[in-house]
């Protein structure tokens, strides 16, 4: 009985140092998403179990990770380059910080954010596993209707966008200023249109007519999936600096922590 346990518990305690090396790394390399470590994990997993690696020695490791880079993914945005501040599409909250010379103070809200965060979710662990588990039995009754549930919450998040874009000077020029400048319809049929585009994107690739594909060095369960992830997250990413970072201002030292209140 004991040496179940400690067996289960050496795994387990690998699986923790494990992950929080893989999302220092996946937090602090540009381009080197979690994602793409849980997919080759979750694509390794029978190679893994072969290999007398339990499945939740897995799972611990994707857990891990994924906490880890919460804590850590700021940093290459907030300290690595930004696109110049006229691309309001390619701005994040931690390239706005970047450009008014505020990195180390996005550093350090973001790490207190994702303490507070991870607190904060550890009692709501207890409660979704009370509802979604057997005890409840929720997430078999929403299961018809999550793809509803979450066409909702799609067109909630275009209904309410707020970006203002130019509409193209063709077209400003054919309908006589209608479509002018500084639009929130341009905003919202732009994001409309790359909302449209992404689920095409998934559809091709983890759809159920989605393109064949095969491992060069015969990992199994191969998918696109995989290169997908690595062009979303990381090329499309480091590109993107390369091409419209022109320079980092300087920036204020302010590495102080804020407060945890009202929160605790």
């Amino acid at each position: 009985m004991l040496e179940a346990y400690f067996y289960e518990l050496g795994w387990m305690l690998f699986a923790l140092f494990f992950g929080v090396f893989m999302g220092s790394l996946t937090g602090i390399i540009p381009g080197f998403h979690v994602n793409n470590v849980a997919l080759i994990l979750l694509a390794l997993s029978p190679s893994l179990l072969a290999l007398g690696i339990p499945l939740s020695a897995v799972a611990g490791i994707i857990v891990s990770t994924g906490t880890v880079h919460t804590f850590l993914n700021y940093i290459p945005s907030a300290l690595m380059g930004a696109p110049d501040a006229d691309q309001a599409l390619s701005l994040l909250p931690g390239h706005r910080m970047l450009l008014s010379g505020n990195a180390a103070r996005g550093v350090a809200w973001s790490a207190r954010g994702s303490q507070l965060g991870l607190f904060l979710s550890l009692p709501l662990i207890v409660v979704a596993r009370i509802a979604f588990g057997p005890e409840l039995g929720w997430y078999d009754q929403l299961r018809t209707m999550l793809p509803f549930i979450l066409l909702v919450i799609s067109a909630l998040l275009l209904a309410t966008e707020t970006t203002r874009l130019d509409w193209p000077s063709w077209l400003q020029t054919m309908t006589g200023g209608l479509f002018g400048k500084d639009s929130r319809f341009a905003g919202f049929f732009t994001a409309t249109a790359f909302f449209l585009l992404a689920g095409l994107f998934g559809w091709t690739i983890i759809g159920p007519t989605a393109l064949p594909a095969s491992s060069p060095i015969n990992m199994p369960g191969a998918s696109l999936l995989l290169p997908g992830l690595a062009g979303l997250f990381g090329i499309a990413n480091l590109l993107d600096i390369y091409a419209t970072t022109s320079h980092l201002p300087p920036q204020k030292e302010n590495w102080d922590l804020p407060p945890a209140k009202p929160l605790l």
